[in-house]
């Protein structure tokens, strides 16, 4: 029965430890310049994001397994009120909160970091960055992000293509003017024929 329990459950993200120092920049803002929330612009605007094991856990040998850090964009609370597609979940194999892949990278002590430009198809939403290590067989060991536990600081707001600009604005009053324009014409024109 045991394994049956343990098959339909995967790794509790409640059971991670949290082991690296995950920032997330915006085009050089940082963190400490003003407000804790930025806005990024999808298909515009770059991501520099670092990630490196704690200095305060380097040297005790707490990641010998570490072979791979994912890193994932997540959906922060205030983005997942009434979107259960979101929804937070502690077994991270039905967990929907980083559903937005960035990037997977070979686990080095030191760190490394990606510059990533935010895709077109990512949902306008307010996120987080998080890192999830992993060994060998893909299994998360522990994780990093650039927010607290209550997912309120640090937070990246992402405005979407909302597809509107204002020569489309500019167009559809000219047509429209145009059409209400061209229908009393041909309406003038039918009443004098039926005269």
């Amino acid at each position: 029965m045991a394994l049956v329990v343990a098959a339909e459950t995967g790794v509790l993200f409640s059971s991670l430890e949290e082991t690296l120092v995950v920032t997330a920049d915006i085009q050089g803002q940082n963190w400490t310049d003003g407000p804790r929330i930025r806005t990024a612009r999808v298909g515009e605007d770059h991501m520099l994001i670092k990630w490196a094991l704690n200095s305060t856990l380097t040297g005790l040998g707490i990641d010998k397994n570490y072979m791979t850090v994912n890193i994932r964009l997540c959906f922060a609370p205030i983005s997942q009120v009434e979107r259960g597609w979101r929804k937070t979940v502690d077994d991270l194999h039905k967990d929907k909160t980083c559903t937005i892949a960035i990037t997977s990278q070979k686990y080095t002590t030191e760190g490394n970091f990606t510059d990533w430009r935010i895709r077109k198809n990512v949902p306008g939403a307010t996120y987080f960055v998080r890192a999830y290590v992993t060994d060998t067989d893909g299994t998360q060991l522990a994780y990093g992000q650039t927010t607290d536990s209550l997912k309120t600081s640090n937070l990246i707001v992402i405005e979407s293509i909302t597809g509107r600009h204002l020569s489309m604005d500019v167009a559809s009053i000219i047509f429209s003017t145009a059409s209400v324009g061209a229908l009393i014409g041909f309406l003038i024109v039918e009443f004098r024929r039926l005269k």
